[in-house]
């Protein structure tokens, strides 16, 4: 284990953005990260677990302690007829997990396929997509409390899963590193085509979890740019809910907008919203490369060489305008580091 000072962070978030750290260190196994919450630097700075850099804003350098998980390790705990327990550490891509699962015959994450970022950070933001989350695979994590100082392990109930929420991503931010996740995956494939371009691409047929995956990489790179041609961290923002009230009264303003009921209401696509403000492929400042994705406005992206703060303030532009139209404000999916 080596701190390092004044470290780039520019190639360690998708945004890149060109900010430093005052402090930088990779941890490789839970003995580096021991030793690291027994130094000087870890007890008198503040700190930010840095995963795949994937959902991430950095709004300037970063006046701390950036610690990278580098845990690497993916190992079967428990095996039946029915299911597999695998134990995957926090550093371990999340895509080519999710390929190494369908590729050995462990199903049920094959729709979070091509989702950038490491295994440590699925729990932490309940990443989802096509119809599946994160937490409907979840079985438990390990990670060191910095409250109770001890590493403990909290299954899918601890861990409060809703639409990209998480016990980790709010109540123990700063209070909890991640070292390992377990999932319980199926042995048994069974294909989810709930979301509307899937259903039409199979329509009438039973595809085999590779050609789910397949679809599932090829929809994604249909829609959203590459981070490493051009600057992004996915989707910006969170669908929003409403009341079935407010539903039915845009409805009679908007014949075309649609929405799914959910426990606690009727859910939007932020997109349509953005995009009916007639802000896709805009940008509020000539002299910035912060813009609205033109091919899908739910994307912010750094065309060349925009700061965070050019991306935060075209985020919160996004925001007046939507709510000035809707009276519907919408949240950040990202996770702002100041």
């Amino acid at each position: 284990m080596k701190i390092i000072e004044n470290k780039n962070l520019k190639k360690y978030n998708t945004f890149g953005i060109d900010v430093n750290a005052k402090y930088f260190v990779e941890i490789n196994d839970e003995n580096d990260l021991l030793k690291l919450i027994d130094s000087e630097i870890f007890l008198n700075n503040k700190h930010f677990v840095l995963s795949g850099g994937s959902n991430v804003l950095f709004l300037r350098d970063y006046n701390g302690l950036i610690i990278k998980m580098n845990i690497k390790s993916i190992q079967i705990i428990e095996e039946t007829d029915e299911y597999a327990l695998i134990s995957v550490g926090a550093g371990e891509n999340w895509h080519k997990f999710v390929e190494y699962c369908v590729n050995n015959g462990y199903y049920g994450l094959e729709n979070l396929a091509y989702i950038p970022g490491l295994v440590g950070s699925a729990p932490v933001q309940n990443i989802g997509a096509y119809s599946v989350e994160q937490c409907d695979y979840f079985y438990n994590l390990r990670g060191y409390n910095l409250l109770t100082n001890n590493f403990i392990s909290l299954d899918n109930a601890d861990s409060n899963f809703a639409y990209r929420y998480s016990i980790y991503k709010r109540i123990l931010k700063n209070k909890f590193i991640i070292t390992n996740v377990v999932y319980k995956l199926n042995k048994h494939f069974s294909p989810n085509l709930n979301y509307k371009e899937l259903k039409e691409r199979f329509d009438g047929k039973n595809p085999l979890a590779k050609e789910v995956f397949d679809a599932i990489i090829e929809i994604r790179k249909s829609k959203l740019p590459e981070p490493e041609k051009i600057g992004n961290a996915g989707s910006f923002f969170k669908n929003p809910t409403v009341s079935q009230e407010k539903y039915l009264e845009l409805k009679q303003n908007y014949s075309d907008i649609n929405g799914f009921e959910t426990p606690s209401g009727i859910k939007l696509s932020a997109a349509y919203l953005i995009e009916k403000c007639g802000l896709k492929g805009k940008k509020f400042s000539m002299n910035s490369d912060a813009r609205v994705y033109e091919k899908h406005s739910l994307i912010l992206v750094n065309y060349n060489n925009a700061s965070g703060e050019d991306i935060f303030n075209l985020s919160t532009e996004v925001i007046n305008k939507v709510h000035n139209k809707f009276g519907i404000e919408l949240e950040r999916e990202v996770n702002v580091v100041k």
